[in-house]
């Protein structure tokens, strides 16, 4: 029988030694064993067909990035009560507000971006008399880009237009 002095300092730093030894042999375990799982994952994922990937390419090639529908009076009254109900449509239409697009002799219509669904809307509003906080441009149009993440408004971006500022970058059905 054989029989080891040691003093408690001794012993935990063996134990911690050894311990670090086992989980660096853990570790490079764990690496050896993950990597052809990754590696056959990555290469089932990439096996497709190349015929499909460059139909599939084309056609979304082919999709026009923008097309933009008119909506109608229920999608308009779901749209209204949306804005109302995000903090980012009432941020919209504080800025609206802010830059004088909200009164009776301005007209607002909304439209749709057909290949997003209702991920993408357009509020535009048309007055008779040019607005905004500009004061060296009136602007007799702006229009709000809502971007959508499920229901949810993400964000939104404003285009002003007016005759100094050109036509407008996104063009309408009307």
């Amino acid at each position: 029988m054989l029989v080891i002095s040691c003093s408690d300092k001794h012993l935990s730093l063996f134990l911690k030694n050894t311990m670090n030894h086992l989980m660096k042999k853990l570790a490079i375990a764990s690496v050896l064993i993950a990597t052809p799982w990754l590696w056959f994952l990555n290469n089932q994922v990439s096996a497709t067909p190349k015929q499909q990937i460059n139909e599939s390419t084309n056609i979304q090639a082919a999709t026009p990035k923008d097309k933009w529908r008119r909506m109608n009076e229920t999608e308009e009254i779901n749209q209204i009560k949306s804005l109302i109900d995000s903090r980012m449509g009432v941020a919209a239409l504080n800025q609206l507000a802010l830059e004088g697009f909200i009164g009776f002799d301005c007209k607002r219509s909304f439209y749709l971006n057909e290949p997003y669904g209702g991920f993408q809307t357009l509020m535009r509003v048309k007055c008779n008399n040019p607005r905004g906080a500009s004061s060296a441009i009136g602007y007799k149009e702006i229009r709000v880009v809502f971007n959508r993440f499920e229901s949810n408004i993400e964000d939104f971006k404003i285009e002003r237009v007016s005759e100094e500022t050109g036509s407008p970058k996104i063009k309408l059905p009307d």
